[in-house]
């Protein structure tokens, strides 16, 4: 057994040390933004790849150093590189003058680029893919500045920083999906399979994304048909029978015509009490030609929980179709144009007392900008937004029934118009590349239109009061900051600082709530605009080169301090019976420090990290269910045909509410999962197998009661269970 450990050993050894791992990243030399698109290739050979959207690459070979690479692309002047070492390659190319011809650099850059510097995390779902994450969820786990929380009926909120999921805005291809019941986003409306990132911006001062994301954004890309492909996934539970998935698609390229679409249905149960049952349909297309590129894509989803009576007690369901452009208009470039439209709908109860049925949409016209003044590069955009709501809810009484009913039908349309600035300098200094001062500003002009009737069926033949009212709002957006990035032979860093301020009217769903509240309070008979003060520093430091008897490639350190000072703040007042009602509270801060560190092995092969964010919070309840810190460590194997990872996360003490429980203060707790993934391509197929633990220090909750489990926080979720996932693809 020792004999073949060793030779074991010394295989995968020799196998680590012959195979190169070369990665770096293609930036502008004038302003270091990165460059898409660039071939970088191995000298007489054909290995070598392309840089993706934010300038990065990677590929393996077994060429020996020192070997030259070539890297080239239409808009920049070609340049060959030598490479004698695994280290990570900062590439800087010139851009090209060619007489009589305006070269179109084709490397849209994304919006979270052009905002003000934030810190954002960028999550890769092909890498998720080989983490066992089935949910957007799970597949966020690892980011320690999130909170996930989950419902019985599988909903799945999120909020960054200490927010409160209503401050936080998720966006799909474009398209806020927050709906009007709750003001927040169901993630598990989204489909795993057709998302290609998600991006995650910590900042609540946005001037690109709107006025409402005071508590971050969550900005979800889904995946485009770039070449001919078919695939089939199953995933299946072991630890509960009614629990799977099941997604199916494909895309085929035409010419310059892409189309393609998808397909899952998703079961889960919640501790053998409640099953929940997911449909999700994607169409897509795009259009790629000389001047740019068009693309189009359609969601249908929709979510029904059922008690195991086979009751359905609550039914909604989401439709979302987006178009954007992006490319040249007229020989003018730098053009980016959208037009989105959401559909939502929801039919519920609450303990037989309330009955709810509503509907929201919202249609969404944006155009944007990029253009250069000097030395001054800027992106303008112009949106405008129409939401509507309607709101039907019904009071009933111990014999159910009706004794009143709340009808509304409102709206609010938008007009903005957005800035944002960034003036980069490039520094004479050998250990600084670029300072880029930057600025955003943001105006919204928001006209709201209500229409409320009430009917008080215990009154007599009371007529219906009716209540009609408009009013008009000019809400703004500031923020400032400077961001530096440089390099030495062994570092690259990137420090930031910003400031800025928002605000933000109550939502319509807000107000509909509002409208038949139960005032505790003189403070409680109006509700108000929140507004928000903010100030970010972050620090990103990557050492290369470094000396150590580990075996060592590249170290990351990251370390941020962030704060957050609201006044009015918009909070939600729990009841016994209904959605939570909302309120303004007159002062609230969140305070807090983030530090993660990661490092990479044996050229990339094996990494290990660890995060921690840390929360200083003025008011529990104006913030619930938010742990005093969370810290995640991680460690993965990836050797192509085999990917082992195991994460362990720790949370602190923190007060909850649950609606229909009550509240308490839920003890630290720890969890962990661990998913092994072998991949193989057999023939032209790709094959993949993967089994997971997840919440592997709950398996005891497996016994709990359905309230042992809810007080405990525990759901199905965050309990012990087996997967086995199994994905086929050409």
């Amino acid at each position: 057994m020792f004999k073949f450990i060793s030779i074991l050993f010394i295989s995968f050894s020799w196998t680590i040390a012959q195979v190169h791992e070369i990665s770096g990243k293609t930036i502008d030399q004038k302003d270091g933004s990165p460059i898409a698109g660039v071939n970088v290739i191995i000298t007489g050979s054909d290995e070598g790849a392309a840089s993706d959207i934010e300038g990065n690459f990677t590929f393996s070979t077994k060429q020996q150093f020192p070997f030259t690479l070539f890297i080239s692309h239409i808009g920049y002047d070609p340049l060959t590189v030598t490479v004698k070492s695994d280290s990570f390659l900062l590439i800087k190319l010139t851009a090209a003058i060619i007489v009589g011809q305006e070269i179109d650099v084709m490397g849209v850059r994304r919006k979270v680029e052009l905002d003000v510097a934030s810190a954002v995390d960028r999550i890769d779902i092909k890498a998720i893919e080989l983490q066992g994450a089935r949910d957007i969820g799970s597949a966020l786990r690892r980011v320690s500045s999130l909170q996930l929380t989950y419902a019985n009926s599988g909903k799945q909120t999120i909020s960054i920083r200490g927010s409160n999921a209503t401050d936080v805005a998720v966006f799909l291809d474009g398209v806020r999906i927050n709906d009007s019941n709750t003001g927040v986003a169901d993630l598990s409306f989204i489909d795993l399979n057709s998302i290609e990132q998600i991006q995650v911006v910590k900042g609540g001062a946005s001037s690109l994304f709107g006025s409402d994301a005071i508590g971050g954004v969550v900005n979800i890309e889904s995946r485009k048909a770039v070449n001919n492909s078919i695939y089939f996934m199953e995933g299946l539970g072991q630890t509960y029978a009614d629990d799977l998935d099941l997604s199916y698609g494909a895309t085929g390229v035409f010419g310059p015509v892409g189309i393609g679409g998808r397909s899952t249905g998703k079961k889960r149960a919640f501790g053998g009490r409640t099953v929940t049952t997911s449909i999700f349909n994607n169409a897509f297309a795009g259009l790629s030609f000389s001047p740019g590129r068009f693309d189009i894509s359609w969601y249908d989803l929709s979510k029904t929980l059922e008690f195991e009576s086979g009751s359905v007690t609550s039914d909604d369901g989401l439709e979302v179709v987006s178009g954007k452009y992006s490319g040249s208009i007229l020989n003018t470039h730098d053009w980016t144009f959208m037009v989105g439209q959401r559909a939502w709908q929801l039919d519920q109860n609450y303990f037989t007392s309330v009955k709810e049925l509503l509907d929201d949409g919202s249609l969404t016209l944006q155009a944007s900008k990029g253009f250069s003044f000097r030395e001054i590069k800027n992106t303008i955009q112009i949106e405008s937004e129409e939401q509507f709501f309607n709101g039907d809810r019904k009071y009933f009484n111990v014999d159910e029934i009706a004794i009143e009913r709340h009808v509304a039908d409102m709206s609010r349309k938008t007009n903005a118009f957005a800035l944002v600035s960034r003036w980069a300098i490039v520094s004479d200094s050998p250990i600084i590349d670029h300072i880029n001062w930057e600025f955003g500003y943001r105006f919204n002009n928001i006209k709201t239109t209500l229409n409320e009737t009430y009917n008080y069926y215990t009154m007599g033949n009371l007529p219906a009061e009716t209540i009609k009212s408009e009013f008009s709002a000019l809400v703004t957006s500031k923020r400032l900051g400077v961001h530096v990035d440089g390099q030495t032979n062994k570092l690259r860093y990137s420090l930031f600082v910003n400031q800025g301020n928002n605000s933000r009217l109550p939502t319509l769903s807000d107000r509909f709530r509002f409208a038949h509240a139960v005032f505790d309070s003189a403070m409680d008979t109006v509700l108000t605009r929140e507004y928000l003060s903010t100030t970010e520093l972050n620090m990103d430091m990557t050492f290369m080169d470094i000396q150590t008897e580990l075996p060592i490639s590249e170290m990351n350190l990251i370390l941020g301090v962030f704060i957050n000072d609201f006044t009015n703040k918009i909070a939600y007042r729990p009841v016994e019976e209904g959605p939570p009602i909302p309120f303004n509270d007159m002062t609230a801060d969140i305070r807090g420090f983030e530090a993660a560190l990661k490092m990479a092995m044996f050229d990339g092969k094996f990494s290990v990290s660890s995060a921690g964010t840390w929360l200083s919070i003025s008011n529990i309840l104006v913030f619930p269910n938010k742990p005093e810190y969370r810290f995640v460590s991680t460690a993965e194997l990836n050797l192509g045909w085999l990917t082992m990872s195991y994460d362990h996360v720790n949370e602190g003490e923190q007060y909850y509410y649950i609606a229909g429980f009550g509240d308490g203060v839920r003890k630290p707790r720890e969890n962990a999962n661990l998913n092994i993934t072998l991949q193989k391509k057999i023939w032209k197929v790709n094959c993949s197998l993967s089994y997971t633990l997840r919440n592997m220090m709950s398996k005891e909750e497996l016994d709990m009661t359905l309230e042992e489990s809810i007080r405990e926080g525990f759901n199905y979720f965050e309990r012990y269970r087996e997967i086995i996932t199994f994905k086929i693809s050409l």
